[in-house]
């Protein structure tokens, strides 16, 4: 059995303060020693721990190996560990990424909806370039999941795709577009916030959207999405000088029935 679990390690820099470089060395020591066993439950409370000690300054790139393996455990407990470890400490340039690849495929793919989300969350924080063009087509999958928090993570994990590989905008869009009529006020505030970001680069391949966003404009209640929508036709408005004109009206509404702050 593992001498420290994480309370035992937060408990003992505590008490430690006057010797607490020495304490947290003893038990880096003792943690390359768990991570070294067979034992997944030794691993992922290695990495669990790797993981404190990384907020406090600590480099845990050494176990980045183990951090994949856990990632991979079949039990989610033991998953969710791992991709909390990767979302805090693997970056773009992480050269064991290439390992991951069919595992984070995997539990893209998984009928476990808990799987699927992990795999999008952690994906956000760490995605490069090769994943993102070995995994867009994966994603793309689940913008159209029957789950509107998968549909919306989805949307959201495939504008950090669309970063590191716009080639995926293409056959991206049509689905990503069709998502601002989601019944799910969640889905749609991701589709129009990754359009909104979008549009700020090349404003011009997203005049075709007024109709859709006008149409949002004058019926939605939701102040954060009404932001978006506005923002976004500020980001139109020079490409398409008609669209001022039409905006007059339902953004004189807005300016005199809202309450909110952040809208005027």
């Amino acid at each position: 059995m593992f001498e420290k679990n994480l309370h035992d390690l937060v408990r003992g820099i505590r008490t430690n303060k006057n010797n607490e470089s020495k304490f947290i060395a003893s038990c880096i020591e003792e943690i390359r020693n768990e991570i070294k066993t067979d034992n997944m439950s030794l691993k992922m409370h290695g990495i669990i721990k790797l993981v404190y000690l990384q907020m406090l300054g600590y480099d845990m790139s050494w176990a980045n190996f183990t951090t994949i393996e856990v990632m991979s455990a079949s039990k989610f407990t033991y998953k969710r560990v791992g991709y909390l470890a990767a979302s805090q400490s693997f970056h773009e340039n992480t050269d064991l990424l290439m390992l991951a690849t069919n595992m984070i495929r995997k539990d893209l793919c998984s009928v476990n909806q808990y799987e699927s989300s992990l795999a999008l969350s952690g994906l956000s924080c760490f995605v490069n370039q090769e994943l993102a063009r070995d995994l867009s087509s994966d994603i793309m999958t689940l913008i159209s999941s029957r789950r509107p928090f998968i549909r919306k993570k989805a949307i959201l994990t495939m504008y950090k795709v669309l970063l590191k590989f716009p080639d995926a905008l293409r056959p991206a869009f049509p689905r990503i577009k069709e998502k601002l009529d989601d019944p799910d006020p969640g889905v749609q505030c991701a589709s129009v916030n990754v359009i909104c970001e979008l549009a700020r680069k090349n404003p011009k391949n997203y005049i075709s959207l007024a109709p859709v966003l006008f149409k949002m404009l004058n019926s939605s209640s939701n102040n954060w999405m009404l932001i978006k929508v506005i923002k976004l036709f500020g980001s139109l408005m020079p490409e398409e000088p008609r669209l001022c004109k039409k905006l007059v009206e339902p953004l004189t509404q807005i300016i005199h029935n809202t309450n909110a702050m952040s809208l005027l």
